[in-house]
């Protein structure tokens, strides 16, 4: 068994919290309501340039040069696939009924859960030096949408036919691309274990410590969006 799974096995709750969220299982059955996908993708907007400055550093630091040309290559990605669903979905919500989340639509207000979240990600920017942090953060963020897509398609909960607003971000999280670039993280993360903690107990402590930061993250992420509401007079 992997360092990893093992740290998804003892962290089973959180994990599962974060992975099987009634957010994410909603949008996979086409029954989550426009105002609380506006709400999601609106928050999760707020991470996107910073997600792509956290990639370039998590390059700048990288010590492999194959892992480095993989992280090039997502960063392109992002950039060109994922910046297009946000502007389009955003724009095709524009016109649906967000009679619920109109302060939220006119004041871009930022939850408190995300702005703990992007505190975090300008700490891994700005002052983190360490590759084996940054990589296990990629890798959690990443493996937490892997596996609610995998949950729900396990679940046969995927509805066939969906409007593209769901089905296009169902799709850039799974599929062949996406599985590969999550197990490259998750095998960057073991390498860089096996270098670093095979002497050292405390390294092990540092990925234990990211990985459960990171995984709670994303599970308040998930339910502060589903969950916000505004006084509606």
């Amino acid at each position: 068994m992997t360092y990893l799974q093992q740290l998804i096995d003892k962290n089973k709750d959180e994990y599962n919290r974060a992975t099987r969220h009634p957010l994410t299982n909603e949008l996979c059955s086409g029954t989550l309501s426009d105002s609380k996908l506006f709400v999601y993708l609106t928050q999760d907007l707020q991470f996107f340039n910073y997600s792509l400055n956290l990639l370039g550093k998590t390059l700048a630091l990288c010590d492999e040069p194959e892992a480095s040309v993989r992280l090039a290559k997502q960063i392109g990605f992002l950039a060109e696939d994922e910046n297009t669903y946000f502007a389009d979905t955003l724009k095709e919500l524009e016109s649906s009924d967000l009679s619920s989340v109109v302060k939220m639509k006119k004041e871009s207000i930022v939850l408190p859960e995300v702005t703990q979240y992007i505190d975090y990600l300008k700490y891994l920017i700005n002052d983190s030096t360490s590759y084996s942090e940054l990589i296990t953060f990629c890798y959690v963020m990443e493996k937490v949408y892997l596996e609610w897509v995998e949950h729900n398609q396990q679940a046969n909960n995927i509805a066939k036919g969906l409007p593209k607003k769901f089905q296009t971000w169902i799709d850039l999280h799974s599929g062949d691309h996406f599985i590969e670039w999550v197990q490259f993280l998750s095998n960057e993360v073991e390498r860089r274990l096996e270098l670093e903690a095979k002497d050292d107990d405390k390294y092990t402590k540092i990925y234990e410590s990211t990985f459960i930061k990171s995984l709670k993250l994303e599970s308040d992420f998930f339910e502060a969006c589903y969950s916000y509401t505004e006084d509606v007079k």
